[in-house]
């Protein structure tokens, strides 16, 4: 019996010394390069839910190895590397690139970390590929253009034509529509992300005269594409349609009025009106002077998620599967509303509609209009073998 109690006494200390050492938390972003705005937001939701949270994340004091991807794949296995066998980080969160995560998760996954993917959510990962250890907080990639495909079919769109990035999540948002779009796809382009000229693909589109385009943009080439379809005066002749990265608040002030009209889908927007959103948006507005953009949202978010796991084991995430099971029932208030895992650890969510419109100081912002659908989950989940 003293043997007994001496081992459950040593356990014990083992476990309040685990939950008492600092959180070694992996945050991998692109800080540089062409979408280095993307990480930077990225980063401010990330201090912020650590500025509302105390500087602890699940009441332990937590040390940051923060990393910039530089939006670059080839690097993606020797920064997973570096981190699981130099910085033996606890747990790795961000990867907001799909390809960066992509490459590099298989990596963190082989050596038992979690990850959690803040922002992408690839389709290899959300079906038959999905991951006991991976989970993804924002969306699944295809989740809000197949969203947008269902709006377009409400607005009685027959004629649609495509353009989008070349890469995983430009070939995501592409394969949602598709799925949902009821109509004829005329066209469908993809750009590299070093393209910023499209006058040779708007000269291929304007004979076809599609009903509606939708494409997918981020970071220079959106801002490039949206002001070259204005220039080309397309943009009075088809509306255009996207999601939330071609007219969010880092790209918006550089469009100016050649965003307005935009009709975007989302899985969140500044304007949402539950107490945890109004907090997060008063506090980015407070300190950062502007409403926030979705990565901003959704790295916050994805840092509430793990306090919430992290508070429910006592701070201890020593035991992998009880750790997991806490992260699946994801016990935190989501600013987007409605929240949940699916089996493939996908978010169960609302898709929003909004709208590029003048405010009433005639600046350009992203007015919710809507939902394109309520609790949706993703078209991949049935073929996950997690239950």
């Amino acid at each position: 019996m003293k043997l007994l109690v001496a081992i459950g006494l040593a356990l014990a200390l083992t476990v309040s010394a685990q939950a008492a050492d600092p959180l070694k938390l992996g945050f991998v972003t692109t800080l540089s390069g062409a979408t280095g705005a993307v990480g930077n937001e990225a980063q401010r939701g990330f201090d912020i839910a650590l500025q509302q949270l105390g500087g602890q994340i699940g009441g332990r004091d937590i040390s940051v190895v923060l990393v910039d991807d530089k939006g670059s794949a080839a690097e993606a296995v020797e920064i997973a590397t570096r981190l699981v066998e130099r910085d033996k980080v606890d747990l790795v969160m961000g990867l907001a690139n799909s390809a960066v995560l992509m490459a590099g998760s298989k990596r963190l996954l082989a050596s038992g970390k979690i990850v959690v993917g803040a922002y992408a959510g690839p389709s290899p990962f959300a079906g038959a590929g999905c991951h006991p250890n991976a989970f993804f907080t924002n969306f699944q990639n295809d989740q809000w253009a197949e969203g947008m495909g269902a709006y377009l079919n409400a607005k009685g769109v027959k004629r649609l034509a495509l353009m989008a990035l070349d890469y995983q999540a430009g070939w995501d948002h592409l394969a949602g529509i598709k799925r949902t779009f009821k109509g004829e796809i005329v066209s469908e382009v993809l750009t590299p992300f070093t393209q910023l000229d499209f006058a040779a693909e708007f000269a291929q589109l304007r004979p076809k005269k599609p009903d509606a385009l939708f494409v997918f943009y981020v970071g220079g080439p959106a801002v490039s594409f949206v002001k070259q379809f204005t220039q080309a005066g397309l943009n009075t002749q088809i509306p255009l349609y996207s999601l939330d990265a071609l007219t969010d608040p880092l790209t918006l002030p550089a469009l100016g009025a050649s965003g307005l009209g935009i009709v975007s889908t989302a899985t969140w927007n500044p304007e949402l009106d539950n107490p945890a959103n109004k907090r997060f948006v008063a506090a980015f507005k407070a300190k950062y002077g502007r409403v926030p953009a979705s990565y901003a949202q959704a790295h916050y978010d994805a840092v509430m998620l793990l306090d919430g796991a992290i508070r429910q084991r006592g701070g201890d995430i020593s035991d992998t599967d009880a750790f997991r099971q806490a992260l699946r029932e994801a016990r935190f208030d989501s600013v987007r509303g409605p929240f949940a895992f699916n089996n493939n650890h996908m978010p169960i969510q609302n898709v929003y509609v909004q709208q590029v419109v003048a405010g009433a100081d005639g600046k350009p912002y992203v007015k919710l209009i809507g939902i394109a659908a309520e609790k949706a989950s993703d078209s991949y989940h049935q073929d996950c073998p997690l239950k």
